[in-house]
């Protein structure tokens, strides 16, 4: 089934579900990890782990994965790994402890990283050129409708029964998944290599290291509060439990402002504005433990910090393909790796000091922790910018010069 001839609309839905049911799973323990913490005998610091775990899993592991499982055919490698997430949501549901379920999130973590990495490349095949674009957002925009509703539904299965059922039910909806991934994507055979190990001296650069420690810190600043923000919401500002899926979900919809005045912010000068975002972000961080007294001013809070979580994406992906491509044109596929990797590791980064901050003070002081990321994020993000001021002067300079010499001959 074509629309307008130019991609395929079954193919497409199906990649969207299949992004939808990845951003499900990873997002999901954020709105459960009061029940995990219970029912495996473990603080609620602890249990955040299970998403510092996930982020780092997810961030060292796919590029390699993704890189060994490239020769293979991508079709029946993409059905295969769908197969392994499948079970890996099935370990999570009937781990018995919590060491199991920390194996269980890592495996899922791998596994989703690549079935996304191995999903985007049917764009060339499902979609024109002039397309692939517009399809490879509509694949993203699966993560952002995840946190409206996917979470919340897996928070509300929670609470009705409890949180193991979540984990069977993600695991069900992917057979489904699965079963149209296998009716309804082509068999477009072997993928290309992608040989990582000879692109990576572009981590030599000094924008692309300035630009991923822009991003760890920027996604740390958020992570330090968010993996902790439902026990903050019920605990702190005395939410009842039963709300909380509608505020996840009206932060979810926060979330999708977030990735649109991301792509806008891009267009208008890109990182040179991101200062003023992360100074924002770091004052928004900071009056967490302010209005931690009020309801109210809580969740309109939570909300602004929602809508400062995403801003960074576009912004920061454009700057690492453009210096990739400046720079080592071929390592072009190891930088569109680079800003959900970095992100990944910023989550990691700011899960585990949250759940430092809250076993050791009080948990609205884990806003704090966070905005100390927002402003390392904000000087990561100054320098680099200087770094580029400095190499446009030289290359002017450069230019100043050619153009005296041709004038002198």
């Amino acid at each position: 089934m074509a629309v307008g001839k130019n991609y395929s609309l079954l193919p497409v839905f199906t990649l969207v579900l299949l992004s939808f049911i990845l951003g499900t799973s990873e997002f999901i323990v954020v709105g459960i990890l009061s029940d995990i913490a219970q029912d495996i005998g473990c603080s609620i610091a602890i249990a955040g782990n299970l998403i510092s775990f996930f982020a780092f899993a997810y961030a060292v592991g796919t590029p390699f994965i993704t890189a060994f499982l490239s020769p293979f055919n991508r079709y029946y490698t993409l059905l295969g790994l769908t197969v392994g997430f499948i079970f890996s949501n099935i370990l999570c549901a009937i781990a018995p402890d919590y060491f199991i379920l920390i194996v269980a999130r890592i495996i899922t973590a791998i596994i989703s990283g690549t079935i996304l990495s191995v999903s985007m490349t049917f764009s060339t095949d499902i979609a024109s050129p002039q397309d692939q674009a517009k399809v490879i957002s509509w694949i993203f925009s699966g993560f952002s409708v995840s946190s409206i509703f996917g979470v919340p539904i897996g928070t509300l299965i929670c609470q009705a029964f409890n949180w193991r059922t979540t984990f069977i039910t993600l695991s069900i909806f992917s057979v489904i998944i699965l079963f149209m991934l296998w009716r309804f994507l082509p068999n477009v055979g072997k993928g290309a290599k992608n040989n990582l190990m000879s692109q990576f001296s572009l981590f030599k650069s000094v924008r692309i290291q300035y630009g991923m420690l822009m991003v760890i810190c920027g996604a740390a600043g958020s992570y330090v509060f968010y993996t902790f923000m439902t026990p903050f919401i019920i605990q702190v500002l005395q939410v009842p439990a039963m709300e909380i899926s509608l505020i996840l979900s009206i932060f979810g919809i926060s979330t999708i402002i977030s990735n649109l005045l991301s792509g806008r912010i891009a267009g208008m000068g890109g990182i040179k504005k991101m200062p003023i975002v992360y100074c924002v972000q770091a004052i928004c961080l900071i009056a967490i433990f302010i209005t931690s007294h009020s309801t109210i001013l809580g969740l309109v809070n939570i909300m602004v910090i929602g809508i400062m979580m995403y801003l960074q994406n576009a912004p920061a992906q454009l700057h690492f393909l453009r210096t990739a491509k400046l720079e080592k044109p071929s390592a072009l596929s190891l930088a569109s790796a680079l800003n959900p990797v970095s992100f990944n590791i910023g989550i990691a980064i700011g899960s585990t000091l949250g759940s430092l901050i809250i076993t050791f003070v009080e948990m609205p002081y884990i806003g704090v922790g966070g905005a100390i990321f927002a402003f390392f994020a904000m000087f990561a993000n100054l320098y680099l910018l200087k770094d580029m001021t400095k190499m446009s002067k030289r290359s002017s300079s450069r230019l100043s010069d050619l153009k005296m010499n041709k004038s002198n001959m």
